[in-house]
């Protein structure tokens, strides 16, 4: 499949709301200081919360568009720090759910209200599924599961069903602040040069992120993150933003989806989650390998991209690294 990406936009600006970290005394880099702003002491009423949450506007010509990617955990950092960075969600014409978790879907309570009559909301269809992860020593390993093992690593309280997408109760909202609703596995158009990913097809299957589960026919199985979606924007004469939520499909299924579907092989920017937490060193190794042959200009692993993921990014690829907290803004 080959999509339209036209000439692309003229200007993308991407604003963190909610992320893991705040740090009102981090600096911005000078040498990327016309492309990513830190936010300083304007995030000081900020809150930051396991999730994340992404503003970005698109400007071509005379003409901007605002679209809201996740809306953070369930403390509602998200309509906080809206608040606090004076962000008006009125004017958001379409939030994107990346996935079915609770760290992306969680604050949308606290927003929803306050979109506007008509706001598109764009999910995939298996973002409703019952969704477990394995928990303690467990977390993030690869255990085939049946009935038995499943019910016994459940009275061990090593795997536990994640807080779920409630289907009938987030209908019931989309109806009442009379939204429209999209329920698709399929690439949408946002704006010209401006696309969901749809399905993320994995031919890499060991870049799938681990430990986690989705309940389907009734069995639990793998999560092989059917429900996935990033955002792909062609920048004019810069190449392609891919922007993740988690980034559960992997980076390197992830970039390569987005070159596929537009037929772009420069990519400019790569900001989000990474997911590489419980990643092996060969895999780390494989994507930091991977990154350096892309050379993007922005690289920003953000949420849960780990530790030492992130720490082997800014030591190897530093030309390119930033660090990305609530509030962080990139103009690119």
């Amino acid at each position: 499949m080959s999509l339209d990406f036209g000439e692309g936009v003229d200007r993308v600006k991407i604003r963190v709301l909610t992320e893991n970290t705040t740090d009102i005394t981090l600096k911005t880099d000078e040498r990327f200081k016309d492309k990513v702003q830190q936010p300083g002491p304007s995030t000081v009423m900020c809150w930051a919360e396991h999730g994340l949450a992404m503003l970005f506007e698109v400007t071509s010509g005379d003409s901007t568009h605002t679209f809201l990617l996740d809306a953070g955990g369930p403390l509602g950092s998200v309509s906080n720090n809206m608040k606090a960075l004076q962000i008006d969600p009125s004017k958001i014409e379409k939030f994107i759910l990346s996935h079915g978790h609770f760290d992306h879907f969680g604050g949308l309570n606290h927003i929803i209200n306050q979109f506007s009559p008509g706001t598109e909301i764009i999910v995939a269809k298996n973002a409703f599924l019952p969704k477990y992860a394995l928990m303690g020593e467990l977390l993030g390993e690869s255990i085939e599961l049946d009935r038995e093992k499943f019910e016994q690593l459940q009275k061990e309280n090593k795997i536990r069903q994640l807080p779920g997408l409630n289907k009938e109760l987030f209908n019931e909202q989309i109806k009442n602040n009379n939204l429209k609703l999209i329920e698709t596995n399929e690439p949408i158009e946002l704006a010209s040069g401006v696309w969901t990913s749809g399905e993320i097809e994995t031919p890499m299957k060991d870049e799938l992120s681990t430990g986690l589960y989705v309940q389907k026919n009734g069995e639990i199985v793998f999560d092989d993150f059917r429900d996935e979606i990033s955002i792909f924007i062609n920048v004019k004469n810069k190449g392609l933003v891919i922007l993740t939520g988690c980034g559960h499909t992997g980076i390197i299924n992830t970039v390569k989806m987005a070159q596929k579907l537009s037929g772009i092989g420069k990519v400019y920017a790569l900001i989000g989650g990474y997911h590489m937490n419980w990643a092996s060193k060969e895999r780390i190794d494989r994507t930091i390998k991977f990154l350096k042959e892309l050379n993007p200009e922005i690289l920003c692993a953000m949420h849960c991209s780990g530790f030492n993921f992130t720490a082997r990014l800014m030591n190897e690829i530093p030309e390119s690294s930033v660090l990305g907290i609530v509030g962080t803004t990139f103009t690119l």
